[in-house]
């Protein structure tokens, strides 16, 4: 497992975790739904550092990290309709794929 800042990213998570929970306990005024949000897009920005020194480079990981993240702009009031998020994604996994193609090539039989 690939260290973020030399500690594993599940510390970083557990790090996030609490501190979402500090902030609820002192008082910050958000929606269960909302902390749900934050710990999936934490999740998956943790895991995409993460996997940023795998080869090849986890494109799925990558879009999940997109698509969490437009989640959590939706959950705190970002106004999208879920076509416009459906569009946004599509628009996002064209321009990734679009890059990532200039970066990658076919296996070979024998890799396969």
């Amino acid at each position: 497992m690939k260290n973020i800042l030399g500690r594993e990213p599940a510390l970083w998570l557990s790090l996030i975790q609490t501190v979402i929970a500090l902030a609820v306990g002192l008082g910050l005024s958000i929606t269960g739904e909302q902390v749900g949000l934050i710990n999936g897009a934490a999740a998956a920005v943790v895991a995409l550092v993460a996997a940023v020194a795998v080869r090849p480079f986890p494109v799925p990981l990558l879009m999940g990290a997109i698509q969490a993240l437009l989640a959590l702009g939706v959950g705190f009031g970002l106004d999208l309709s879920p076509e416009q998020v459906g569009l946004v994604n599509g628009a996002l996994a064209a321009l990734v794929g679009f890059i990532m193609r200039m970066h990658v090539s076919p296996a070979t039989a024998e890799a396969r």
